[in-house]
């Protein structure tokens, strides 16, 4: 007979769970490297988009190892990761006509790449609370209020978040807001008599809303109002169950019933697909961090391409994933918390 108390194997099997998770989220990353690093040094050379003369040409590819097959090209870059992190992007300055000690192999990657994820994933992490708490609300109010004039509004500017696009949405905000944005010298954007400011935050918590608010708010609007629809329909499905009428004759008021039963168990469904939307939500991250000038991913991406720089895109999309598979896993471990039977299922596993 077995001694091993529940809460033992529940820790052991919630452990194991996350270790075999980790163990994919690794995998998908190396698989993810593998093939950005090969489609981008296949389609992308950046010797040729760097320099114009044919020596100064060969002198980077064979510096570079530009004309090595792609899999040792791909295996010396895997194996350096170790060692020298993401490498540097590539330079012109390695011809021979330079001096040794003048040679410049490029800025380093890895510190401007993490920088970057940073920013995004503030943003991204941001967003995804506010549209966790705007679903919830409008969810909420539009399913248990039918027919009233607050779920028709509630439901049409939903609707309406849904049908823009992130950048446009972003665009449209900017130009609401002017007088208050004014275009600086350079193409960019500055505040001008306004709280709110665009371009990346340069530190403390006040610099951080002044930056971030407008990109987040951007972000959330659009999914706020998918997702609320989707909380919505889950939220009038369970309020037809019998365990909410059982509820209701046992004497529980109608906020308890919403929140400890219908809300609950309305959340489970709402949770794994707002999970399986992480690749979007950072996807659609990329387009407000270009309109509104963060410094993140997609200002990195964009000077990347311009360059054609393979190492540096292909860092990009490492980070990328996992950046997805932090947030895909803890998408996993909210649901496993909100539904019982999911621990259940992994401690008989």
């Amino acid at each position: 007979m077995r001694s091993t108390r529940p809460s033992t194997r529940l820790r052991h099997s919630v452990g194991a769970y996350l270790f075999r998770r980790l163990l994919l989220a690794m995998f998908i990353v190396v698989a993810v490297s593998c093939a950005s690093f090969v489609a981008f040094g296949l389609s992308f050379d950046p010797a040729y988009s760097l320099v114009q003369t044919p020596s100064k040409h060969a002198f980077v590819q064979a510096y570079y190892h530009l004309n090595d097959p792609i899999i040792s090209r791909y295996w010396r870059w895997l194996t350096g990761l170790f060692h020298h992190g993401f490498g540097t992007t590539v330079s012109t300055n390695v011809s021979g006509t330079i001096p040794p000690h003048l040679l410049s192999p490029g800025a380093p990657i890895g510190p401007s790449v993490w920088s970057a994820a940073q920013i995004t994933f503030e943003l991204v992490g941001s967003a995804l609370l506010l549209v966790i708490l705007g679903s919830v609300v409008i969810g909420t109010i539009t399913a248990h209020r039918r027919r009233l004039h607050a779920d028709f509004s509630l439901r049409a500017v939903a609707y309406l978040g849904a049908s823009v696009p992130t950048f446009l949405l972003g665009d449209l905000l900017l130009h609401a807001l002017n007088p208050h944005f004014t275009e600086a010298v350079g193409g960019g954007i500055t505040s001008t008599g306004s709280w709110l400011a665009i371009g990346p935050p340069t530190g403390g918590l006040g610099n951080w809303f002044q930056h971030m608010t407008l990109p987040v708010v951007t972000l959330a609007l659009s999914f706020i109002g998918i997702y609320s629809r989707y909380l919505r329909s889950s939220i009038m499905v369970t309020l037809g169950q019998p365990y909410v009428t059982v509820a209701r004759g046992k004497g529980l008021s109608e906020r308890q019933v919403l929140i400890r039963h219908v809300l609950r168990n309305s959340l489970i469904p709402f949770t794994s697909l707002l999970s399986l939307e992480i690749g979007g939500l950072i996807g659609a991250s990329l387009a407000a961090d270009a309109v509104f000038g963060l410094g993140g991913l997609a200002s990195v991406f964009l000077g990347a391409v311009n360059t054609s720089d393979p190492f540096e895109l292909t860092a990009l999309f490492v980070v990328t994933a996992a950046v997805v598979s932090v947030f895909a896993l803890l998408g996993d471990v909210l649901v496993s918390m909100l539904d019982p039977r999911v621990r259940v299922a992994r401690e008989s596993m």
